[in-house]
């Protein structure tokens, strides 16, 4: 059940910390490098109000909701059954929300086992009751929107500070 292709052929990356203070520097960069992108209708800032408003979803535990708006390529992949499951069972797991930024947006091009087309996931940096959390969005670009296709939470484990000299 891979339908999030957010490790593994990535076309164009954008640091996760280094975004928010670069990001119109970063997004006229995407768009300059990738000019199907920037002469489309589905703009690089509909695609955040997608995955932001169906985030919000996930957090007024409205998963049949976002599982009707998704792409065929989700409800393929997952029945609408097993998409309630899961998102209860995450969201047990990591509790309410506190804060959330988006930090990332990551563009895939006909991603192995998915439709051709072009793809953006979007990180958020979360923090939930439980666990700070990177939560990631996938959206295939249909005509002059962006359809949500995928939704991981992720919890976050900061890499341990280096030992002190000796």
């Amino acid at each position: 059940m891979l339908f999030f292709y957010w490790e593994e052929k990535m076309s164009a990356l954008l640091s996760l910390r280094n975004f928010s203070g670069a990001a119109g520097f970063a997004l006229a960069s995407l768009l300059a490098a990738h000019p199907a992108l920037a002469q489309s209708g589905a703009s690089i800032d509909s695609a955040v109000a997608t995955a932001t408003q169906w985030v919000a979803l996930a957090d007024g535990n409205q998963a049949d909701r976002m599982w009707s708006q998704s792409g065929p390529a989700m409800q393929k992949s997952m029945s609408q059954e097993d998409w309630v499951k899961y998102l209860a069972a995450v969201k047990t797991e990591v509790g309410p929300l506190s804060s959330r930024s988006w930090e990332q947006i990551v563009r895939v091009s006909n991603p192995v086992d998915l439709p051709p087309g072009e793809y953006l996931n979007i990180a958020f940096a979360s923090r939930f009751a439980k666990a700070p959390t990177v939560e990631k969005v996938s959206l295939v670009q249909a005509g002059d929107k962006w359809i949500p296709v995928g939704y991981v939470i992720t919890k976050f484990v900061p890499a341990p500070a280096p030992a002190a000299p000796k």
